[in-house]
């Protein structure tokens, strides 16, 4: 997985928003408002995979894996052109908290299983 570390929440917010007002992706389901905390870091993961569908049925059921690995928000977006390249953002507390959910054997068995085909893009961005 490649991860740039440290990038200025300036970075994430541009990019955020440059994918808002290009409207390129479109939202999915998130964490709703009342379970989402803003987290000071964090991960932006764009990876293709084989059906969103079958992607979303594993992402959704591994929720309680993301809760226990401290990822404190995520939303979802796909590429309305493309729908099989997904966007997903999560907060995490720490650069540490992000680091440890990324490199957990679990995250990959599970993007295996919900057929991610080919290695994410990730990007951490931590506020200053």
């Amino acid at each position: 997985m490649a991860i740039s570390k440290h990038l200025s929440a300036a970075f994430a917010i541009a990019f955020v928003s440059a994918i808002a007002v290009a409207g390129s992706y479109s939202v999915g389901a998130a964490i709703p408002p009342e379970q989402s905390t803003p987290g000071p870091v964090l991960a932006v993961i764009s990876q293709p995979v084989a059906d969103y569908a079958a992607w979303r049925v594993i992402y959704d059921k591994a929720q309680s894996t993301r809760d226990a690995m401290g990822v404190t928000g995520a939303e979802v977006f796909v590429d309305p052109a493309n729908p099989s390249m997904v966007v997903v953002i999560h907060r995490f507390p720490s650069i540490e908290a992000a680091n440890g959910f990324l490199q957990h054997p679990a995250l990959k068995d599970a993007m295996v299983r919900a057929g991610v085909t080919a290695p994410p893009t990730i990007i951490l961005a931590e506020t200053l």
